[in-house]
């Protein structure tokens, strides 16, 4: 069963990384087709997906992975095909969510040997 496990896990990291590479042509095929004059090297595959291949400056780096102004989690990727994380927001989600008494609760929840 375990070997069964790791082979279904092999095999989703090959089409993962399959749709990625293609992702990457798509992007790389779409800028290819305009004249030179026109690319711009960023934009949306197929509408949806966003892709830059500017060469990122440390301050666009900053802005994307690190952005406590703000609250959106998932935003325009620095270099690439996807998005990039907002590091600041995805922690400020946490605190937040561990804040909301969620952890509290489990601490004083009675466990059933104290209840006997």
């Amino acid at each position: 069963m375990l070997r069964t496990i790791r082979s279904e896990l092999d095999d989703l990291g090959w089409i993962l990384r399959v749709l990625a590479m293609a992702a990457v042509a798509g992007a790389v095929y779409q800028e290819l087709k305009q004249p030179p004059e026109q690319r711009t090297w960023h934009g949306k595959l197929l509408g949806v997906v966003p892709y830059d291949f500017r060469i990122p400056t440390p301050a666009k780096v900053m802005a994307a992975w690190w952005n406590p102004k703000s609250s959106k989690v998932v935003g325009e990727p620095v270099f690439g095909v996807g998005w990039s994380l907002n590091l600041a927001a995805l922690t400020d989600r946490f605190r937040a969510t561990g804040s909301t008494g969620s952890t509290t609760s489990r601490r004083t929840r009675r466990s059933p040997r104290a209840a006997a």
